[in-house]
């Protein structure tokens, strides 16, 4: 498999579950905090889906959804609290407000 090629089946997988995880906070099953808790002690992994979406830029994950909606239909629907985020400029670490507030970094 080439580089561009397991890029894609990161993100593919990586952000499923970001959609999932904002589906959940939405539908108040949990808080960003627990949602993001329970993918590290349940599955492993090292940082929540959330908190990572927050890492790598709310609005480059929008960009990331909106390229892989068309093609790959409704797990990849850009969930409308993340539009909002963005509109308000919570796009994350960089903007020291997303899912979670950042506070001197």
């Amino acid at each position: 498999m080439d580089d561009k090629a397991a890029e894609l089946l990161v993100d593919r997988v990586s952000l499923a579950a970001f959609v999932e995880a904002v589906r959940l906070l939405d539908e108040g099953v949990a808080s960003a905090k627990d949602i993001d808790l329970a993918m590290m002690a349940g599955a492993g992994y090292p940082k929540g889906p959330l908190a990572l979406a927050d890492a790598q830029g709310l609005d480059v994950i929008l960009g990331k959804l909106e390229a892989l909606e068309p093609k790959y239909g409704e797990a990849f629907a850009v969930p409308e609290r993340l539009r909002r985020m963005v509109a308000a400029g919570q796009t994350g670490v960089v903007a020291k407000q997303g899912f979670f507030g950042y506070t001197g970094v």
